[in-house]
């Protein structure tokens, strides 16, 4: 079974659905090819994945069939415990937009949405570092580079040992996540 998803995906979502799946269908490998949104329907469309796990819309609608949403996949901000923000249970997309962001490189599904959801509410973010991975923009969110916007779900680990804490975002829709396959 080869399948095509976001590091997201591969790192927070698919290690205990892969874990069941394993201990029922022992008999079946399981190969995952760890790419952003856009290049898992690409995937699925040159045949070289069973299925895609992407956030949706993934495009070329005459070549892929999306299947119902799985689940959503929220983003929040993320700042340092020590941050002015830590105590915040909610900030507005305004605000956010006047904070150093860190944030994804342009070309994945995630920074295009964010962009998006910036473009829409009329604003423009402030982003003063982009980079390739969550986990290297949550290491740089610690030690003071800034704050950013990440999946709920990446940062479970680092909230409960206090290292990072999370705001929820007024104004940010959560993304849908479903199956891709071939027409």
């Amino acid at each position: 079974l080869v399948i095509g998803t976001s590091d997201t995906n591969s790192t927070y979502v698919l290690p205990d659905v892969l874990s069941a799946y394993r201990e029922k269908f022992g008999q079946v490998e399981v190969d995952i090819r760890n790419k952003m949104s856009t290049e898992v329907g690409q995937l699925v469309v040159d045949d070289e994945v069973d299925l895609g796990l992407a956030t949706l819309p993934v495009g070329d609608r005459e070549r892929l069939e999306e299947g119902e949403t799985l689940f959503t996949r929220q983003d929040v901000l993320i700042c340092p415990a020590g941050h002015a923000l830590a105590s915040r249970k909610q900030i507005a997309l305004k605000a956010v937009s006047e904070l150093p962001l860190l944030a994804l490189e342009p070309g994945s599904t995630t920074r295009y949405l964010l962009d998006q959801s910036f473009r829409q509410a009329d604003l423009k973010p402030r982003v003063s570092m982009n980079l390739g991975s969550i986990e290297v923009i949550k290491r740089f969110v610690e030690i003071g580079f800034g704050v950013a916007i990440v999946p709920k779900i990446s940062i479970g680990q680092e909230v409960a040992d206090g290292r990072l804490r999370s705001v929820a975002i007024r104004g940010l829709s959560p993304r849908p996540i479903g199956l891709v396959e071939h027409r």
